[in-house]
């Protein structure tokens, strides 16, 4: 199980980014703080907070705090989704949270408006590796 997290680690390491953008590295804490960072940042350019917000609200807001990190929301959901969160640390987690942000609590029809394809595909399998 640990196997795929290494391939994908050192995959991701060599190369650096993947074909949409550069992935937030699972596990690495200067990434959460950048991130952190962002989200305060982009948390005080917005008059509502992003648990306020509608889904399409949260999923922008989201991807706009990976942009401003300096990170591809899309390829870091598909990277993290992937790896697995087998032995997850905490870092682990917090980055699934962020990255389940605009997902959270929609089910069916809603979750499938607000992500398709490989997107749909990587939220379900993050959901039930952190439930």
């Amino acid at each position: 199980m640990l196997l795929p997290y290494l391939v994908l680690l050192v995959t991701l390491s060599a190369c650096g980014e993947t074909p949409a953008g550069k992935v937030a590295t699972p596990g690495d804490r200067a990434v959460l703080e950048q991130l952190a960072d962002a989200y305060r940042a982009v948390a005080d350019e917005y008059p509502v907070q992003p648990s306020g917000m509608r889904p399409e609200g949260r999923r922008q807001f989201v991807q706009q705090v990976f942009q401003k990190a300096g990170y591809d929301h899309r390829a870091t959901l598909l990277a993290l989704a992937a790896a697995g969160t087998g032995k997850a640390t905490q870092e682990h987690r917090d980055l699934a949270e962020l990255l389940l942000m605009p997902y959270r609590g929609l089910a069916g029809d809603e979750l499938e408006k607000l992500a398709s394809g490989d997107e749909l595909a990587a939220v379900r399998t993050l959901r039930r590796a952190t439930q």
